[in-house]
Formats: C-alpha cells, sequence, structure tokens
C-alpha cells in the first residue's frame, strides 16, 4: 500500500473513531494530543508519530497496524461485526449439523439485539465484580455476539492494564439462551454461558451462570453467576467501552440488582481442578 491510500484510510478510520465523541477537541482532550496535529491527520496530510498511534491504538484497544486497514474493513473490526472463527469450523460437519439451531434462533432473539453491561464474579481480581460490555447482533443469518473486557490499573489512575475480546455464538434452546465464544486475542480460553430470557417488555436484564476455561494450568476453570444489563441499541460504540472495568461489590455505579444478585449468600465462585 501507498503512502497517499496510508493516509486516505487513516484520515477516515480516525473520523469514525472521533465520531463517538463529543467533539474533535473533546477526542484529543481524553486521548492527550495535541489537537493541532490531529487536526493534520484527519485532512490526510500527515502520519502521526509511533508514540502517537501507539496512544490512540492503545485507547481503543486495537494495535497502530489496524488503524491503517480499509475503511469498510475497519468499520467492521472496530464494530465487533466481522472476526474469523477459529479454527476451520465452517466446513466441520458438526459444525453444519449444528447450523439449524442457530438459523432457527434468529427470530426469537430479535428483541434481545444490542448493547449490555456483562457483569459477574472476577476470576483474575478475586472479590470484585467485572462489568464487561456485550453486543449480540445478527449476521451472516446467526445471531452472534462480542464481549471486551478491560482490566484497570488497581492504582486509581485508572489506566487499562490489560483487556480481552470474545466472539461467539448466541442461540436459543427451550426457554435458554445458550452462548458459546473464544477469546481472540491470546486465544486460549473460551466461555460458556446459559441465561434465563426476561419476557416483559422492555428488556431490562438477563441473568444466568459463565463457565470460563483457560488452555493454561496456571488458571483454574470456574463458574459463577452472570448477569446482562440492557444499555443501547445498535452497534458497540467507544462510548459503551469506557463503561468496561473492575468494580467493588459496594460501588455505586452498580445497579441495586446486580449488586443484590452478585454479592448473595449463593453468589460465590465455583473453581475447578488445581492451580
Amino acid at each position: 500500500m501507498d503512502r497517499q491510500q496510508d493516509l486516505a484510510n487513516l484520515a477516515t478510520n480516525l473520523s469514525l473513531l472521533v465520531a463517538s465523541f463529543d467533539s474533535v477537541a473533546d477526542f484529543c482532550r481524553k486521548l492527550n494530543v495535541n489537537r493541532q496535529q490531529f487536526n493534520k491527520y484527519l485532512a490526510g496530510y500527515h502520519v502521526p508519530s509511533q508514540k502517537v498511534l501507539l496512544k490512540i491504538a492503545k485507547f481503543f484497544l486495537m494495535e497502530p497496524g489496524d488503524l491503517f486497514r480499509s475503511p469498510a474493513e475497519f468499520r467492521s473490526f472496530y464494530e465487533g461485526l466481522e472476526y474469523e472463527l477459529p479454527l476451520d469450523l465452517k466446513s466441520a460437519p458438526q459444525f453444519v449439523r449444528f447450523l439449524p439451531l442457530i438459523k432457527s434462533s434468529v427470530a426469537p432473539l430479535q428483541d434481545f439485539l444490542g448493547v449490555y453491561h456483562r457483569y459477574h464474579n472476577s476470576s483474575i481480581y478475586k472479590g470484585r465484580i467485572l462489568r464487561s460490555v456485550t453486543c449480540i447482533y445478527e449476521h451472516d443469518s446467526s445471531v452472534r455476539y462480542v464481549t471486551i473486557e478491560r482490566f484497570p490499573q488497581l492504582d486509581s489512575t485508572n489506566k487499562v492494564a490489560y483487556s480481552f475480546t470474545y466472539h461467539g455464538f448466541c442461540f436459543l434452546l427451550g426457554d435458554r439462551i445458550f452462548m458459546i465464544d473464544f477469546e481472540g486475542r491470546q486465544k486460549n480460553e473460551m466461555t460458556f454461558s446459559v441465561l434465563t430470557p426476561q419476557h416483559r417488555r422492555p428488556i431490562r436484564f438477563l441473568y444466568g451462570v459463565v463457565t470460563g476455561v483457560a488452555s493454561s494450568s496456571f488458571r483454574q476453570p470456574f463458574s459463577t453467576r452472570l448477569a446482562l444489563c440492557f444499555v443501547d441499541r445498535g452497534s458497540l460504540r467507544k462510548k459503551h467501552l469506557r463503561e468496561a472495568t473492575v468494580l467493588l461489590p459496594s460501588d455505586q455505579s452498580l445497579p441495586l440488582e446486580i449488586r443484590e444478585y452478585m454479592t448473595g449468600d449463593q453468589s460465590t465462585m465455583v473453581w475447578g481442578g488445581e492451580g
């Protein structure tokens, strides 16, 4: 790819990122980048330094090279609507036999599409509640979802220590919603969730359990209560990602229903194996 194409792609993709902020000034202030210089990037005149590229990419949970993707590819990537399936599932006979269940779930799951806060006891920050962000969406005759976890540094700086992104399928069997996913960055963990649908409208909370299994012997399998709290219709946006963090059970930003569900007598973490 030539330099002009790099500049054009970067300018278009940065404009998409800015669109989820109040203004260019708001974007520059929150990312701590020079506004005058940033306007030149938006106009396609200059490529940021590696330091600035890394700062922008890290803020949006991506790699610097992702900012130079073609605009169509970048939009799908940023909104979590495209990913490569782990292994070659598309041609596997077992997966083909599974497709009718996935396809038959599309219509009954329409009311559940959207963005949610996802709460469960953290398997990494013990004694805290992980609030991640999940987007359930329809794509290619199936209901899929993306979940993004962000773990802050525990030094009151609010900086992100590390993050994980999970992609998966969502389907309805009987009166339960089943969700199974695969962690896409380190490619070493799967989670499996079962939720009880809420039949009242509008939908606010979905309750169930989640089980996580990592390939590393240093991390034990776990299972704990799970709750989804509806946030918004449509696709995942930067404003939603800002809410992904780890909270103390006493944190006042937790809805009362979530706090009671996550801190009751039966809400403890169940561990499996040795580690």
